[in-house]
């Protein structure tokens, strides 16, 4: 199941890529602060073409490692923001580093139910580069009391899915 959802989200990564970048010389797709080689894109769209082809093998192109690299989360991967009121949102936010020596590329963030809502950064994270994973908690979509909540990061990292957990106590209203 996670190599199914790994290749979508490299499908989507590969499809928006080649839509933003239509006008990137045809070796290299550039981001803001961060270049990814034609061989990079070349192994997403093997991944692509993999999630379109469902019979076809996905291990060389999971399997690369040579353009893997390290996250470090800046404010750890659990976080408790305390008490909040129903019908309020809570805006969190998860910051993160590249700390290996090839662009880190999100390729898709998900939550585990419909009261979160996360964000997909767009660029590629050159290395050294921060960033930030954001998503809003609906308090009206969750239920009163404790609320544990997971948005999960897919990356060009080991693990490539990395697992945010955040707890809020939401108080039913009076």
């Amino acid at each position: 199941m996670k190599k199914i959802i790994f290749v979508l989200a490299a499908a989507i990564v590969v499809m928006s890529c080649n839509e933003t970048d239509k006008n990137a010389d045809t070796n290299t797709t550039t981001g803001s602060n961060a270049t990814i080689s034609k061989d990079s894109l070349d192994k997403l769209n093997a991944i692509s073409n993999a999630a379109n082809n469902p019979g076809a093998s996905t291990t060389s192109a999971t399997a690369d490692t040579a353009n893997q690299t390290t996250i470090e989360w800046l404010d750890g991967t659990d976080r408790d923001f305390g008490t909040m009121k129903q019908g309020d949102n809570l805006e969190v936010s998860f910051r993160f580093k590249n700390t290996g020596k090839k662009p880190l590329i999100i390729s898709n963030v998900t939550a585990g139910c419909g009261c979160t809502v996360p964000e997909v950064p767009k660029k590629p994270y050159a290395p050294g580069e921060t960033g930030v994973i954001k998503a809003s908690f609906d308090s009206n979509k969750g239920q009163p009391g404790m609320n544990s909540k997971q948005v999960n990061v897919f990356a060009n990292t080991n693990p490539v899915m990395i697992t945010l957990a955040f707890r809020v106590d939401v108080k039913a209203k009076s």
